[in-house]
């Protein structure tokens, strides 16, 4: 959403009272409202929150055997990269 957007319904949610300090401090140094505060907050979260979500999603369709897992050697085949070196090194880095 986009600050030209037209804004929608209002929604209530109850904050524990140090978070709303917090916005509120925010919204008095930044010279905004606290609605654009929580709403700039939400819009920068909510698809981390979302691409999380679908990731647990997932992971339990694998476990109950709703979704197929590809192997890494079958990925790789497809890419053509099933003849690439790969430097044991840059594993190392990958945790």
């Amino acid at each position: 959403m986009s600050s030209t957007a037209p804004l929608g319904r209002p929604i209530s949610v109850r904050l524990p009272e140090d978070l709303r300090r917090r916005i509120e401090a925010l919204a008095r140094a930044t010279r905004r409202s606290q609605g654009d505060v929580v709403r700039e907050v939400i819009e920068r979260d909510l698809a981390k929150l979302e691409w999380e979500q679908r990731i647990a999603a997932r992971a339990a369709d694998l476990r109950a055997g709703r979704a197929e897992a590809v192997s890494l050697n079958e990925v790789e085949r497809e890419l053509g990269l099933d003849d690439v070196v790969v430097d044991p090194r840059i594993l190392d880095d990958i945790e």
